[in-house]
């Protein structure tokens, strides 16, 4: 888990390939999901909950009540109606005290191959989505084909085939 200076220094910066923030002054905000998911899918990252976003600034605005919230998390993790899969131990999802307001950080790690795709909903081709810079953005039907690929216990480019010799190889292409 990060360490709050460097979740002050996050702030001060703005979003990222690793950091998202979010306000959550209504409750838990539906989009977060698409996040994780991206998250997952990509490098990991935190997300904030309790930052909002105004006059092109980043905010400490706090949640009024965290462990609400926090409860809430862990409920949707566990429905497979919500997310796929569960990737988060209890030290990921943490109350935090900033500027004396409480924040929610939800550490959000990279999923194994074998974890992956990690969707929203129940159909991985339309809920699987992908981090770039600060943006969440739906994968393709051919990210989401090559993940599902991937899950194997023995990648496909690392299987023996029998039969063949490095005459099979193309010179040219090599």
């Amino acid at each position: 888990m990060t360490e709050d200076s460097d979740i002050l220094n996050a702030i001060s910066i703005g979003e990222e390939v690793d950091w998202e923030f979010k306000s959550a002054r209504g409750g838990l905000p539906g989009s977060m999901w698409e996040t994780y998911s991206a998250m997952a899918n990509t490098e990991g990252g935190d997300i904030v909950l309790g930052v909002g976003f105004k006059n092109q600034i980043y905010t400490v605005e706090g949640l009024d009540d965290p462990d609400r919230i926090r409860k809430q998390v862990w409920d949707l993790l566990n429905n497979r109606s919500k997310v796929s899969i569960n990737l988060l131990c209890e030290g990921d999802v943490q109350v935090k005290s900033i500027t004396n307001k409480n924040i929610l950080v939800i550490h959000v790690p990279r999923a194994t191959r074998r974890h992956r795709p990690v969707y929203v909903g129940q159909n991985p081709l339309l809920g699987t989505f992908r981090r770039n810079y600060e943006g969440d953005y739906r994968c393709t039907e051919d990210e989401v084909g090559r993940m599902l690929a991937d899950k194997s216990e023995e990648p496909a480019d690392g299987v023996v085939l029998d039969g063949f010799s490095l005459k099979d190889l193309d010179e040219e292409s090599l």
